[in-house]
């Protein structure tokens, strides 16, 4: 059923999802560099501290909500643990891609995801991409039985 899992390239998960560099093997921590109510991403330039602030807020400002990665977490278990009928079509598709590559795979869910969540693809792409480098690391059956 998820024989399409073996083709992600989780190099190229983690260049959708940079915060998975620092994070491998937290996708909560990975995660809270991508939501507003988390961290601020660190910024190498040292000088105002003023000016340091200011873009801090807007970096922050400018990142989805925390309630899209616990939505994107809850439809990412419906689509790869279940057999909801609401991804009938993109498990199908994702099982006739055995040639496609990872952006198309993430595309692919993150497009699916956002439909039926109703935000645009690229803003959900690497929650994603969290989620299925979780998978590629304790594979299917251990993060389904994790997050159950």
């Amino acid at each position: 059923m998820t024989e399409w899992i073996q083709n992600l390239d989780e190099s190229e998960l983690k260049y959708e999802a940079p915060s998975l560099f620092v994070f491998d093997e937290d996708p909560e921590g990975a995660a809270i560099f991508m939501y507003k109510e988390g961290y601020p991403a660190p910024i190498n330039a040292v000088g105002d501290d003023e000016k340091f602030r200011k873009t801090s807020k807007a970096e922050l400002e400018a990142r989805p909500p925390k309630k899209y990665w616990e939505q994107v977490k809850s439809e990412m278990f419906i689509l790869i643990c279940t057999n909801d009928k609401k991804y009938d079509s993109l498990r199908k598709s994702l099982q006739e891609t055995t040639d496609k590559n990872t952006k198309y795979i993430l595309a692919s869910i993150a497009g699916a995801v956002g439909g039926v969540l109703g935000v645009e693809a690229g803003i959900l792409s690497g929650f994603c991409a969290i989620i299925l480098h979780s998978i590629i690391k304790i594979g299917k059956e251990t993060y389904c039985a994790i997050h159950n």
